[in-house]
């Protein structure tokens, strides 16, 4: 009986620090692996197009994903409003993924682009995107 209850306390004690390990683990991975990266649909903070094919999106944690559209999204960089559309989970938590889409209303019509893909966009993709709008500004 004693093998018993010290077996039981012992798995007691141990569940919270492996569950805290795992999820520490899957916390690494999501964010230094770019095959791994989840823009989730509830979380996005803030927004902006620098052309009509590619969405720069900052969640609520402050993490930038980098958005690729399939083909030509019109009057995109001017839109005040967007909405995300997960299709293969529907919820807030779903991560957007590609064939998922925007979608905004224009004048008379409502517009849908699909996604393409989803990266990280890190500060060194941000340094550079900056570097070549400067240097296009300067021609």
């Amino acid at each position: 009986m004693l093998k018993t209850l010290s077996l039981a306390a012992a798995l007691f004690m141990a569940v919270p620090a492996l569950l805290s390990t795992s999820a520490q683990a899957a916390e690494n991975t999501t964010a230094k692996s770019p095959d791994r990266v989840c823009l989730q649909v509830g979380r996005i903070w803030n927004w902006h197009a620098p052309d009509n094919r590619t969405l720069i999106v900052e969640d609520d944690t402050h993490h930038k994903f980098k958005l690729g559209l399939m083909g030509y999204c019109p009057s995109l960089p001017f839109k005040q409003t967007l909405g995300f559309r997960a299709i293969g989970g529907g919820s807030v938590l779903s991560c957007l993924t590609p064939g998922d889409s925007v979608f905004f209303h224009d004048v008379g019509m409502s517009m849908n682009c699909a996604i393409q893909s989803v990266s990280a966009y890190t500060p060194e993709m941000e340094k550079a995107d900056k570097e070549a709008a400067a240097a296009k500004k300067g021609n």
